[in-house]
């Protein structure tokens, strides 16, 4: 029979696990599908209206790409450039290492809330929802990010104007995973948003700290000290010209405990969004 003092002594174990893995930062692939149902099936009015989030929301940041314009023209002239560019990269390895070392993955928070289309988990339903005549695609977003609790979670919003159709999306922990959804059709207008960079920074002096480094790396990379760059641009990524608002009054109000890897769909008459939430 166990004592009240051997109960009392696995409780305090279990209390100071649970709190010594809070601090553990982990990373999460989030994806998004949306689409619209092309058969609407329904005599419902529609009379209530989206209660939008109005603090708290950051957005996706789109990547941005630049050339060194000489380096271009020059290119076929310049055989060495690589070579110069990298000459002088000097690994610098760790010698403490044991058979039992595992692969560590390095977390990088500037990879975070970056934009992109890239869908892994839902590959197979995106490709689904192309080839069906019953549904109309809108659009996919994937993104990399950790996943707070509920006070210091943030939304992420996203809005697409040619096709009408946003999302907040807001991801927590409350001792499990939960989602916070709320999608619509229509077009929301100006919307207040926070800095995603001021966001991503509260991350970065826990993450890199320079008395746990496992590895540094060297670099010097030589370049012109003055050069004129050419954005390379993504027409993904190129804005529209903003319309009004809309009444959102067809929209998807949800908030439910998730599971990692788990495919969730959720569904109005007239559209559905499908997210899944990976641990990396």
């Amino acid at each position: 029979m166990i004592s009240c003092k051997q109960l009392f002594a696995l409780f305090l174990i279990l209390v100071l696990d649970i709190n010594a893995n809070e601090n553990i930062i982990d990373e999460y692939k989030v994806e998004i599908i949306v689409f619209k149902f092309k058969n609407i099936e329904t005599n419902e009015n529609f009379v209530n209206e989206l209660n939008l989030p109005n603090r708290n929301v950051i957005n996706l940041v789109e990547p941005k790409l630049f050339l060194n314009k000489d380096a271009l023209s020059n290119f076929p002239k310049n055989n060495s450039f690589f070579s110069n560019l990298l000459r002088n990269i000097n690994p610098v390895k760790n010698q403490q290492t044991s058979s039992n070392d595992e692969i560590k993955t390095i977390i990088n928070p500037k990879n975070w809330y970056r934009e992109s289309s890239e869908i892994d988990k839902l590959s197979k339903l995106y490709k689904n929802i192309k080839l069906n005549n019953q549904l109309i695609y809108l659009d996919s977003k994937s993104w990399i990010q950790s996943i707070d609790d509920e006070n210091k979670s943030k939304y992420v919003f996203l809005e697409n104007h040619d096709k009408e159709f946003g999302f907040f999306l807001k991801l927590y922990k409350k001792r499990f995973l939960h989602l916070d959804l709320k999608a619509y059709l229509g077009i929301n207008g100006e919307q207040k948003i926070e800095s995603t960079q001021n966001y991503i920074k509260n991350y970065e002096s826990i993450i890199n700290n320079p008395g746990e480094a496992d590895q540094e790396l060297e670099i010097d990379i030589y370049l012109p000290k003055k050069f004129e760059s050419i954005e390379i641009s993504n027409k993904a990524y190129e804005k529209t010209q903003n319309k009004e608002a809309t009444i959102l009054n067809k929209f998807i109000d949800i908030e439910k405990r998730i599971f990692n890897e788990e495919i969730h769909l959720f569904d109005h008459p007239y559209f559905g969004v499908i997210v899944s939430v990976s641990k990396i």
